[in-house]
């Protein structure tokens, strides 16, 4: 039994832990850490392209297909040193321009190929069953 008073006062052995009490406490931390999370609202970064040059542009295939790309780069002459972001299965969209945008920040000339336009942009679609069918038809 846990005596929380007494005449002289508190000793080590008032308040002892069982793993019940641990988990007890630990869900009451949690609880409290869930409500604080929720209560935030998540709001995306955005690199802004003051002191970059930021465009779209596109790229000659050998069977005369132009493949799309953005481009970003810090604005002035050259040369910088070039990463190529590859975008996952959604394609270039915000996302993909504002990593390229963070890399120019840094001092590289960052370019985002849209590698599935072939078939179809996947970049403003939600209907992933879609987009799966537009990844599986680009075979490369």
């Amino acid at each position: 039994m846990t005596v929380l008073i007494r005449p002289e006062g508190q000793t080590a052995d008032d308040l002892k832990l069982s793993r019940r009490t641990l988990g007890a406490l630990g869900g009451l931390l949690f609880s409290g850490y869930a409500v604080a999370a929720l209560a935030k609202e998540a709001k995306p970064i955005t690199t802004d392209a003051e002191g970059l040059s930021t465009e779209t542009v596109t790229y000659a295939a050998p069977d005369g297909f132009q493949l799309p790309a953005y481009v970003a780069r810090p604005a002035g002459d050259g040369p910088f040193p070039v990463v190529v972001v590859v975008s996952e299965i959604f394609g270039v969209h915000e996302y993909i321009r504002d990593i390229c945008r963070r890399l120019a920040k840094q001092g590289y000339a960052a370019i985002a190929p849209a590698f599935f336009v072939r078939v179809e942009d996947p970049a403003p679609l939600s209907d992933m069953q879609r987009i799966m069918q537009i990844v599986a038809a680009a075979n490369y």
